[in-house]
């Protein structure tokens, strides 16, 4: 009943038959997935992120509790592992100071 209150609203309204209501429908759906995986992805990085701030900054903060000096603090924080990202190692890689 649904389908056919929409075939019977889409050919009134904008003039489509129902294949073309299918072919409409299957790319609203499409669009509206590739919307919503890209906004996931958007926001997993952007927690992800302040997760890695949040774990540097209790590194740093333990290590100056323990007595280390500045100094060694950015020792220990430049030798930490690469990023895993292939794109963010090689952005590391040239921006490091010489």
């Amino acid at each position: 009943m649904t389908s056919s209150l929409l075939n019977t609203l889409a050919a009134s309204i904008l003039g489509f038959d129902s294949q073309q209501t299918f072919v409409i429908v299957l790319t609203a759906i499409g669009c509206g997935t590739g919307i919503i995986i890209s906004l996931a992805g958007i926001l997993y990085s952007c927690v992800d992120a302040m997760h890695r701030r949040r774990n540097e900054a209790d590194l740093k903060r333990d290590m100056l509790d323990r007595g280390m000096s500045a100094d060694e603090i950015a020792k220990v924080i430049e030798a930490a592992s690469p990023p895993e990202n292939p794109t963010a190692r090689w952005l590391d890689s040239w921006c490091k100071k010489k």
